[in-house]
C-alpha cells in the first residue's frame, strides 16, 4: 500500500514529531514525490525565516499602561468573609 503524506505530516516531520519509522517512510516518500519535496522545502524555508525573526517578547509600556487603565474602570470588591 502506498502511503499519502499531507502538509500536516510535513509539519510534523519538520518539527521532529514523528516516530523514527514514520520519519524513515516520509524521507523515502520525499525522494519519490516531487510535490511533497516542494511542499517540504517551502515549509522548511518558512520555519527557518520564522526562527530568524527578532520578536519582542515583552509588551510595550504603552500596552501595559492601556491594560492597567482599562482594569481601573472596573469596580471589583472582594467580599470579606
Amino acid at each position: 500500500m502506498i502511503q499519502t503524506f499531507t502538509l500536516d505530516d510535513a509539519v510534523r516531520y519538520t518539527y521532529d514529531e514523528m516516530s523514527a519509522e514514520e520519519a524513515r517512510r516520509f524521507e523515502k516518500a520525499l525522494c519519490l514525490d516531487s510535490e511533497l519535496m516542494d511542499m517540504f522545502h517551502k515549509l522548511h524555508s518558512v520555519k527557518s525565516r520564522m526562527e530568524n525573526i527578532s520578536i519582542d517578547k515583552e509588551p510595550s509600556n504603552q500596552t501595559v499602561n492601556s491594560i492597567l487603565a482599562y482594569s481601573k474602570t472596573f469596580d471589583i470588591r472582594v467580599a470579606e468573609e
